[in-house]
């Protein structure tokens, strides 16, 4: 998957989340992600989806480090071109 593939199913997994502060749309990958609105329950929610849709784990030490969508792209990224 490239990078724009890899936001749009992000945005499509946020999409579903009940509690999320902000517009989907306006989601970049600047946007930090303690800004949108995640309990710890929900993040947790949000981050099995994203393993279940790109099959891979994300250690609790790297959701730790990430701070934007950004990050959390290129994790996505990285694992998908190994």
């Amino acid at each position: 998957m490239n990078r724009e593939q890899i936001i749009a199913a992000l945005k499509a997994l946020l999409g579903t989340q009940p509690k999320l502060k902000v517009d989907v749309n306006a989601i970049t990958e600047d946007t930090r992600l303690d800004q949108m609105g995640f309990d710890s329950i929900s993040i947790l929610d949000f981050m099995y989806d994203v393993e279940s849709k790109f099959n891979t784990r994300i250690e609790v030490a790297d959701l730790v480090r990430m701070e934007v969508v950004r990050d959390l792209i290129d994790h996505l990224h990285g694992k998908a071109v190994r």
